[in-house]
């Protein structure tokens, strides 16, 4: 059996970690200490699924559902020039995930893997510090004979 949801999260952690420049990675880890900067992490995100709106339709239980997975690229950089770093980091994060042949093949022919978008947060403590969240959607096809 297999979890398209956990190959998709692992390969993605896969495709951030080999950044050049990028120190240590990790998925679902917010405790990032100074010396492990710059890093990247993946956190799981939101899923849903076509049959969230499907509740009292005649729908069969087992169909396979089109489930959207919404995970967050996580990069943390501090000093001077962490904005243009970050920029930097996340054109390779773009690039990286939208032509990754395994990622791709794991959404499958019918699925799809789309940029969302990047928020960012910079404070201030002994030098620069920023974080950028860059989202992607995994679309997929979910088979419940297969979990």
């Amino acid at each position: 059996m297999t979890d398209l949801r956990e190959d998709i999260l692992n390969r993605l952690l896969e495709v951030v970690a080999g950044i050049p420049g990028i120190v240590s990675s990790a998925r679902n880890d917010i405790d990032i200490s100074e010396g492990r900067l710059p890093t990247v992490g993946v956190l799981d995100g939101d899923e849903e699924s076509d049959g969230a709106t499907d509740i009292g339709s005649s729908r069969p239980p087992k169909r396979p559902y089109v489930v959207q997975l919404t995970p967050h690229v996580v990069i943390v950089e501090q000093n001077d020039a962490a904005g243009t770093q970050l920029s930097a980091f996340r054109r390779e994060v773009i690039k990286r995930v939208l032509t990754d042949d395994p990622l791709i093949a794991l959404v499958g022919k019918n699925g799809n893997i789309r940029y969302i978008g990047n928020q960012s947060d910079f404070g201030w403590g002994r030098s620069l510090q920023g974080a950028m969240a860059v989202q992607f959607t995994f679309k997929y096809p979910l088979k419940i004979e297969e979990l």
